[in-house]
């Protein structure tokens, strides 16, 4: 049989229901986000309770605004009750003025402020003779507020005083508790903002394998939800499956070694089924008891990157095999003038190994050096911001070079490197006038038939006139056929002195010559040709025309080439002579007095030039007759002969009526040239 509850016994039970209902209640709302619990739902369940278990007139949980000295009310109980703002002010400066010490030393030792009012203090209708404790909140160093129980008498009794201070703990323990939970999660959601936003893989793996959490950045990449993959072993998620059973190794030997890092990169299969290669991190994650307890990933996609890479490698294997196959010399040199690289053809023409130019001054090695303290007249362009162009002489490479300086500009703007590339006008002069001697002997070959008829003509006169003599000693005649004999000798004479000088290597030198006679020269050699194709060629030349300063054999071969091309194509036009089969060639002064120039202008009535082909005709080795009868270098030639001479050519055609070829040559004197 139960013993009935003695008093004591009976009040200790009561004041633990009391306390038990607001251990729940504080439990219950713990269970609630951290960003809803609130400090003043925990307040005011502690003024319930207290006033509920003390029959307090009020119990009333605030704080103190010491700068306007006025109370800040959280909760009261009854809900309803108010103090006035004649109590709030005298309770507002006894606990003001104890501040620092109610919210330091009262909070460590949990004491509270005994405040006994009477009627002379502040008024009949609020305190007087009644009986206040105000017991501050906190924990540890952290001050809450304060809770006041209003009583009409001191509270006797330890189990009471020992209730209040229980519940007064219970409070401030739960308010550190919601600060605490409510800190954590605003760390906890900061820090997953952070994994989240980092532009790179981060996976947790425990020490068995299996993945344990997995960033926005890694779903992003693989295409799974971290809820999909969760639990999964890693290397059936983050490794492509041929590779699956190498990373494996890989992770079982590093848990068991004592290295904290590993470092590898891998590919990836990701959930649609396309290939990401990813550069890992991974470090060891410890524990002080347990020791290691799996990794943590950080993973870079780096896919891109090696596209990219892959393809600078392919662009940059590209540039150096044509680099290498220049056939002129060309350099890659630093701001410093140091040689960074330099092609076959750079150390073919200077005469070293490649070890002997790269690294090298640039100077030292184009020039042949340069005197101390002398700046070559090259380092001013090397790293300039224009490129220059240059014809001058390379003693390092044993030759005159046209020197292209061409700055490297960088993504960024700034220029680190210059190109040099050197064409020897040595050797091209050289391919150059075998081009145009292989040209001249063409046009002797064409013109070798014709002379050779020209000349069997005056040949047999000859003989006839002297036959006569024979025949007839006494003839009165016999004179006058001396004559034609002489006439008909000078004749050949003629003839065979311009194929003879058209034949023979000159020197390129300019002296003065007259156009007219440089073009009638050159008909004497192809009149004979005309005549046999029927073609009827005019000429008009203007009086009293200027010397040109020139090369007549140079001149004389731009004008058979021109008659040439023109007998070409009325002959097409026109197998047989009649009288539309014409070649006009006039001559005439053009221009002013500051400057004047001599016109040639060939126009022949033959097929004509397609519109399409005649930006293309002086180009090399262009030539709109069938194989076999051109070489596609008369009229390069050409262009290049009379552009030597300060002169244009340009082409006018109608298809299938005409064509005109126009020379202008300048005329200038032989001291200004």
């Amino acid at each position: 049989m139960e013993k009935p509850l003695n008093e004591c016994d009976a009040e200790a039970l009561e004041l633990f229901r009391h306390r038990n209902r607001l251990l729940t209640a504080i439990r219950e709302h713990s269970l609630c986000d951290p960003e809803d619990q609130d400090h003043a739902f925990i307040f005011q369940h502690c003024c319930n309770i207290l006033a509920d278990a003390l029959g307090c007139i009020s119990v009333w949980a605030g704080d103190v605004d010491r700068k306007e000295s006025c109370l800040i009310p959280y909760a009261s109980s009854p809900p309803a009750t108010v103090l006035d703002a004649e109590t709030q002010t005298y309770l507002a400066e006894i606990i003001g003025k104890q501040f620092e010490q109610l919210s330091q030393n009262l909070v460590s030792s949990n004491r509270p402020l005994h405040i006994s009012c009477d009627a002379q203090t502040i008024g009949e209708k609020s305190l007087a003779d009644h009986y206040c404790m105000v017991w501050p909140v906190g924990y540890q160093t952290r001050a809450y507020g304060f809770v006041i129980i209003h009583c009409g008498e001191k509270i006797k009794g330890q189990l009471k005083n020992e209730f209040i201070a229980h519940v007064i703990d219970d409070i401030g323990l739960a308010i550190f508790s919601q600060d605490t939970a409510l800190k954590l999660k605003i760390e906890r959601d900061f820090n997953k903002e952070i994994i989240d936003t980092v532009q790179a893989l981060m996976v947790s793996i425990s020490p068995c394998g299996t993945i344990i959490s997995f960033n926005k950045r890694a779903e992003e990449v693989t295409g799974y939800k971290e809820d999909e993959i969760l639990e999964r072993y890693w290397v059936d998620v983050l490794i492509n499956p041929q590779n699956r059973l190498e990373f494996q190794q890989l992770f079982s030997e590093t848990l068991k070694e004592t290295e904290t890092d590993i470092n590898f990169t891998a590919p990836l299969l990701t959930k649609d089924g396309s290939e990401r290669f990813i550069f890992w991190h991974g470090s060891i994650r410890h524990n002080i008891e347990q020791g290691k307890v799996g990794l943590v990933m950080l993973g870079i996609d780096e896919t891109e990157t090696l596209a990219t890479d892959q393809q600078l490698n392919m662009f940059t294997a590209r540039w150096e095999k044509i680099f290498i196959a220049i056939q002129d010399p060309a350099l890659v040199v630093a701001n410093d003038n140091t040689i960074l690289e330099a092609n076959p053809a750079t150390c073919g023409a200077a005469k070293r190994l490649r070890s002997e130019v790269i690294g090298k001054n640039v100077c030292d090695i184009l020039h042949g050096g340069h005197g101390s303290g002398i700046q070559c007249p090259l380092e001013q362009f090397i790293g300039s911001q224009k490129t220059h162009i240059s014809e001058t002489d390379l003693h390092g490479l044993h030759g005159t070079y046209m020197l292209t300086v061409s700055p490297l500009l960088e993504e960024n703007g700034e220029i680190n490197a210059t190109l040099l590339v050197a064409r020897n006008l040595t050797e091209e002069e050289v391919v150059r006038a075998e081009a145009i001697r292989a040209a001249q002997l063409a046009a002797i070959g064409e013109l070798a038939s014709g002379v050779a008829h020209e000349i069997n003509n005056p040949i047999n006169g000859i003989i006839n006139y002297a036959q006569i003599i024979l025949d007839v000693p006494e003839d009165k005649e016999a004179m006058a056929n001396l004559q034609n004999i002489i006439s008909e000798g000078k004749r050949i004479a003629g003839i065979v002195s311009n194929l003879l000088d058209f034949a023979r290597r000159r020197e390129e030198v300019l002296a003065p010559s007259e156009v007219d006679k440089i073009l009638l020269n050159s008909l004497q050699l192809v009149d004979h040709l005309l005549k046999k194709d029927g073609i009827t060629c005019s000429v008009a030349i203007d009086d009293d025309l200027p010397s040109l300063l020139c090369n007549e054999q140079q001149l004389q071969q731009v004008v058979l080439n021109m008659i040439s091309n023109a007998r070409y194509a009325l002959n097409k036009r026109f197998p047989k002579g009649c009288p539309e089969k014409l070649l006009v060639i006039k001559v005439e002064l053009r221009g002013t007095d500051e400057q004047e120039s001599i016109r040639l202008t060939f126009t022949d009535h033959g097929v004509g030039i397609a519109p399409e082909i005649q930006n293309r005709l002086f180009d090399p080795f262009f030539s709109t007759k069938p194989k076999g009868e051109g070489t596609g270098l008369g009229l390069s030639i050409s262009h290049g002969l009379v552009r030597d001479h300060g002169g244009t050519i340009k082409v006018q055609s109608n298809l299938g009526e005409w064509t005109r070829f126009i020379i202008d040559l300048p005329v200038q004197s032989e001291k200004g040239k």
